[in-house]
């Protein structure tokens, strides 16, 4: 029976070897809630029983910064854990089944949401974001299109006055600049242009691509 007991110990202690610690900066934005059914998942997969102590501990490897005791950082804070798992298995979340007595279960919201937190803690962006950043960064490029002193004199009437060096400007080069890198340059800011459905500002790249054609065409 106790060699039984020690081997179950053994693999049980070698299974919580394979979780490592996440560097602070990576969850110090997550709230402990969402970091605690992390850590349940990430040992559910590992087949660990969730058991109180078995969460306990794990969450503590994971997330040692925001789960250890006030001035013991080398001990886990088993209360911390507790309200956590208290909240999450509340009527009104219903994150987690079980109770602390018999072990914890995991549902749909309990993945879903580990999900969630995995997809941050790698830092990776989600697509709703990335398009959001996307958009936000073709609004800059047209600012700086409408602020150029090629497009301020070109909607002033003073479209004589435009220079190369204006031109170049326009385009992120300059007079040294290639025409290959130019001439890039000028095809993506009409697509930008085209994408956010300016047509104004596509009108000016033509007359400006006209314009000063050399020194986009060897």
């Amino acid at each position: 029976m106790f060699s039984q007991l020690n081997e179950l110990r053994r693999i049980m202690n070698k299974k919580m070897k394979e979780l490592i610690s996440f560097e602070s900066k990576r969850y110090e934005g997550i709230d402990l809630d969402r970091l605690v059914i992390y850590a349940m998942v990430r040992l559910e997969n590992l087949g660990i029983e969730l058991s109180l102590e078995n969460i306990i501990v794990g969450t503590y490897k994971l997330f040692p910064t925001k789960f250890s005791l006030v001035g013991y950082p080398e001990y886990p804070d088993a209360t911390r854990v507790e309200k956590c798992l208290w909240r999450c298995k509340g009527s009104k979340r219903n994150w987690i089944g079980g109770k602390t007595p018999h072990g914890y279960q995991t549902n749909e919201k309990t993945k879903s949401i580990a999900s969630r937190v995995e997809v941050q803690l790698k830092g990776s962006t989600p697509e709703p974001q990335r398009r959001a950043y996307r958009i936000r960064r073709k609004e800059n490029i047209i600012r700086e299109t409408i602020t150029s002193p090629a497009y301020l004199k070109f909607t002033s009437g003073k479209q004589e006055t435009v220079t190369e060096a204006d031109f170049c400007y326009l385009l992120q080069g300059t007079l040294d600049s290639s025409h290959e890198i130019l001439r890039e340059n000028l095809l993506s800011l009409k697509r930008v242009a085209e994408e956010l459905q300016r047509p104004e500002i596509v009108g000016f790249l033509s007359w400006i691509e006209n314009r000063f054609r050399y020194f986009i065409v060897k």
